[in-house]
């Protein structure tokens, strides 16, 4: 448990949409089927997250400071992550608020989402002007972690089909509508199920500038080289040189922590996603629109009726409190891209760069939100599936391939990544970016193409003309 630290957050942060709201969904209209994908997702995001982490505890590099000297105009590569970020954070917070909004409307009974987001935000606000936050921390932690035993129990107690669950999650199989969802929710059924499953994607564990967020908390653990920068070249060669040296050891830790934060986020998706399975799907109960998690109630009360209060309450924290962290996560991608900045990063002030996120992400998706009042034809769904294709999709694409480039260029042989690992990276990066380039065609067509290439050529426009956001070593 000492080495159980980044990853603690993954496995924290996340479990609201990710591991709440997007499996019990996905269970209750593809069943069983949908674990493997489950499992697929969450193994190639491990690799993603792994090495990044062990080639900072080897080299003391966050990946925006390696991804500085990637080829082409100098910062591109960060300036095109952070610009995705800037943009679609406050998406992603448009619709965790929709849904916490849409949560005390089940719960009392009264009010708008929209009026209780807004009070939501408020507190939000307030708990990260004052820092009053701890509390409510020990507490959302405490009851998550009784909903979710509770979720745990009430898999076993409802007596799934154990078979079918080692075959959805060991036999791929495609994916396809059951016939029933055209008739009970015909508004989905026009959706594609392949959006449909790489929102679930997206959401499942976190985004690429989550990952970069993460990596970043390495700092304040000080594993290996992780709280002092690049190290130097003859520094790196003293531990190519020696298999027990520290930094090499110290890898270990990185594996403990993403190994069991990911396979506690898959047991909870699993979870969710087979109660999903065997108690909304026999009823044709997908959670959607109003319904968002009121329906995942039976999954406790299954055991027992006075255990809605628990559900209740558990569901609230698990969305107020991403709604509270992720401003923060957000922050965090910006402070290090900050350190790749020669003279600009230091005319930077960190607290007004946190407070700038931080009113940026709440207020602009609280803005989003209340712009649908004007819409009520866009579902919240709507909203934060460009994020999700971009974000949780596209962007860990290019973050594996990039991961490859890193080691290779800065490390020496004997530390570079083994092949069996490089080769992981290749196929998680080519999928990735295969799986985001076809969830743009069908989500907008040429136009999603056309955004993309705005964003990437805008990127490197910006980091070819504006000399004051050359990457430190290039401006030394």
């Amino acid at each position: 448990m000492a080495f159980f630290g980044p990853g603690a957050i993954i496995a924290s942060v996340n479990i609201g949409s990710g591991e709440i709201f997007f499996p019990s969904r996905t269970g209750s209209v593809f069943g069983y089927r949908i674990l493997w994908v489950l499992l697929l997702i969450a193994l190639l995001k491990w690799i993603l997250v792994y090495t990044s982490m062990r080639h900072m505890i080897l080299s003391g590099g966050h990946p925006c400071q390696r991804w500085s000297s990637i080829p082409g105009p100098p910062g591109w590569m960060n300036l095109f992550m952070v610009a995705v970020a800037v943009i679609c954070a406050p998406l992603w917070l448009c619709f965790l608020e929709g849904v916490l909004g849409t949560i005390c409307t089940w719960i009392f009974g009264v009010g708008s989402l929209h009026a209780w987001a807004s009070l939501w935000v408020a507190v939000a606000l307030l708990l990260l002007a004052v820092g009053g936050y701890q509390f409510l921390e020990k507490a959302q932690m405490f009851i998550l972690g009784v909903t979710v035993s509770c979720i745990l129990v009430a898999v076993f107690h409802v007596r799934p089909d154990w078979w079918q669950v080692m075959q959805g999650f060991l036999v791929p199989v495609a994916l396809t509508y059951p016939e029933w969802l055209a008739r009970e929710l015909p508004e989905m059924a026009a959706r594609s199920p392949w959006l449909e499953i790489m929102v679930y994607a997206a959401a499942l564990g976190g985004q690429s500038y989550d990952y970069l967020a993460y990596v970043s908390f390495l700092r304040e653990k000080k594993w290996g080289h992780s709280d002092g920068g690049p190290v130097t070249p003859n520094r790196l060669a003293r531990a190519a040189a020696h298999a027990d040296d520290p930094a090499r050891l110290w890898v270990r830790a990185a594996v403990i922590d993403t190994v069991v934060s990911f396979a506690m986020i898959v047991l909870v998706a699993a979870c969710f996603s087979i109660l999903g399975t065997v108690l909304l799907q026999p009823h044709y109960l997908v959670p959607d629109g109003v319904n968002l998690l009121n329906y995942q109630a039976t999954f406790l009360t299954t055991l027992s009726p006075l255990l809605l209060p628990l559900y209740k309450i558990g569901v609230f924290f698990a969305f107020f409190g991403i709604l509270y962290g992720g401003p923060e996560v957000t922050y965090r991608l910006l402070y290090e891209f900050g350190l790749t900045l020669g003279k600009t990063r230091s005319e930077l002030e960190n607290s007004r760069l946190r407070w700038a996120t931080i009113l940026w992400i709440l207020l602009g998706g609280l803005g989003i939100l209340w712009l649908t009042r004007l819409f009520p034809q866009v579902d919240l769904l709507d909203i934060v599936t460009p994020a999700g294709i971009y974000t949780g999709v596209l962007l860990c694409g290019f973050y594996c391939l990039a991961n490859i480039w890193s080691d290779w260029k800065f490390l020496p042989k004997e530390l570079r990544m083994p092949r069996f690992l490089m080769a992981a990276n290749l196929v998680a990066g080519l999928a990735f970016t295969g799986m985001g380039l076809k969830a743009i065609w069908d989500y907008d067509q040429i136009r999603g193409f056309v955004i993309l290439a705005v964003l990437l050529l805008g990127s490197m426009l910006v980091a070819s003309r504006w000399k004051r956001i050359r990457p430190v070593s290039e401006a030394q």
